[in-house]
């Protein structure tokens, strides 16, 4: 099966565009509009060996959970910075809407900040996820010096993990980006494996009370031989790509958390029969 890609807009890609009519365009429309995510803002290029800002955010389809709700995430989550000296993490504070972290840029490379939140283990379905489903969540952002220098950061290494193919500081309106999907290192594709572009996106408002957002999105399929999917953009501003996946392998957590709530739960030694991994990309796209 050869790349689906969105500016034709074949059978197994659908825009969703919501500044046309009066419908909320939400990344991961349907079944994955209603999980949550965890993604990170922060500006594209940076001045080597400066304080650089990070915003590690948690919520639904970008709209940003914050009081209460976010600080009880805090333990479950971590961050980091990979680059030529390996991943370090990066210390992070609870903020009104996000978490905020700040990181040194090195001279010469693009690095990658990346940002994992273990949900537990679900006791109860949940908005369509079975019960016993562990839940873990990625986010990841691409920042590159200022000069220009640096074309790609690294992996990861997230158990699902959003690649850039393209060159993200080539990224136009009119232009086209390329990522691939990674579960364990290796590319997966077809029909599970369902990527979404979303922006707000720099798109004057429309003089039209029946419009409520500005929103838009497009989704489609992952290449099932390279994990990859292709996409044009159409405006300048923040994108984000989305994924979810479910592995279906069942497991034992090993880890040394101990946790327990209301809905879930993480603790040595607790089974789950599944897991559904959300992972995110986020880039800046130039205006033309």
């Amino acid at each position: 099966m050869q790349s689906t890609t969105a500016r034709r807009a074949p059978s197994g890609v659908r825009p969703v565009v919501a500044f046309a009519v009066g419908v909320v365009a939400l990344i991961g429309a349907g079944r994955s509009a209603s999980a949550h995510q965890v993604w990170i803002e922060t500006a594209s290029t940076a001045t080597t060996a400066e304080p650089h800002d990070i915003q590690v955010c948690w919520g639904h389809s970008g709209s940003k959970e914050g009081g209460s709700i976010l600080a009880r995430q805090r333990d479950k989550l971590t961050a980091c910075v990979a680059g030529s000296q390996g991943n370090k993490p990066v210390a992070l504070s609870v903020a009104a809407d996000a978490f905020t972290g700040q990181f040194a840029p090195l001279a010469g490379e693009c690095q990658t900040v990346g940002a994992e939140l273990q949900s537990g283990i679900i006791d109860h379905e949940l908005h369509g996820i079975p019960a016993h489903t562990r839940i873990v969540m990625y986010g990841k952002a691409c920042v590159r010096p200022a000069d220009g220098s640096g074309e790609r950061g690294p992996l990861l290494g997230h158990e699902l993990e959003l690649a850039a193919v393209s060159t993200l500081r080539d990224a136009r309106p009119g232009a086209s980006v390329t990522v691939r999907v990674l579960h364990k290192g290796r590319p997966i594709g077809g029909r599970n494996v369902l990527v979404s572009l979303r922006t707000l996106g720099d798109l004057p408002a429309a003089d039209d009370a029946r419009v409520k957002t500005r929103e838009w999105a497009i989704e489609s399929t992952a290449d099932p031989a390279t994990g990859e999917v292709t996409f044009p953009l159409i405006v300048g501003g923040q994108h984000m790509f989305y994924v979810r996946y479910f592995d279906e392998t069942p497991g034992v957590y090993q880890g040394d958390r101990q946790d327990s709530s209301d809905f879930s739960h993480l603790r040595t030694g607790d089974k789950f029969e599944r897991t559904m991994y959300v992972a995110t990309l986020t880039m800046q796209v130039a205006a033309k």
